[in-house]
């Protein structure tokens, strides 16, 4: 009789045991299936932060991200075809057609000419890249020349010069990509990051003088 009540409590205790691990392998199952869901959220969260970083890279190392020029097809921003310009003075592209010289800020302050103007100021800045662009200022008044065609390039020395330019005018908006991209060109005549308009002079020719 003794040895069967000691083999009936050897049993309940193993039994007792077993419930006792199962509990403990369901408690453990029930964390898991807790940890799960956040350990899922931080794995997006890390990839989308890896993706976002990845996109800002390749922002700053495409040297296309906001060109202001209007490119044919497959033509770089960098204008590798773009003549090399010689002398920092002189004249630039085509023959002058107009006849009349203008001050830039008599012909900003009326109603823009869809003709061909020529107009005067004094280059505030070249861009140090490939010399495809200037700004150009006289009195209060500023226009961006941009070479036509990218025909000829501008002198990068040529700040402070007095220019003559004959081109077409228009107003366009920059937005932060196109402001940062004229930064990296060495534009120092912008101020602040934020999108604003700029009158925009399409040079067919240029034509720079001595510093006064």
């Amino acid at each position: 009789m003794s040895i069967l009540l000691t083999a009936a409590l050897g049993l309940t205790t193993l039994a007792a045991c077993d419930k006792g691990e199962a509990k403990d392998a369901s408690a453990n199952a029930g964390e898991k299936a807790e940890e799960k869901p956040d350990a899922k959220a931080d794995a997006k969260a890390d990839a989308k932060k890896e993706g976002e970083e990845q996109v800002a890279a390749n922002a700053e190392e495409d040297p296309e991200a906001g060109c202001i020029h209007e490119k044919k097809e497959d033509e770089s921003c960098e204008h590798e075809e773009a003549p090399a310009a010689g002398a920092s003075t002189g004249h630039f592209g085509a023959e002058f057609a107009v006849a009349d010289t203008q001050g830039l800020s008599a012909v900003l302050a009326g109603t823009l000419p869809t003709e061909a103007v020529k107009v005067s100021g004094t280059v505030e800045a070249v861009c140090q890249k490939k010399g495809c662009w200037m700004v150009m200022k006289d009195g209060d008044m500023q226009a961006r020349v941009l070479v036509k065609d990218h025909a000829f390039a501008i002198p990068m020395d040529g700040k402070g010069k007095t220019a003559v330019v004959e081109g077409t005018l228009e107003e366009k908006q920059l937005d932060e990509a196109n402001v940062a991209h004229l930064k990296k060109d060495g534009d120092d005549t912008l101020e602040g990051d934020g999108p604003r308009k700029e009158f925009f002079l399409h040079a067919t020719a240029v034509e720079l003088q001595p510093n006064a």
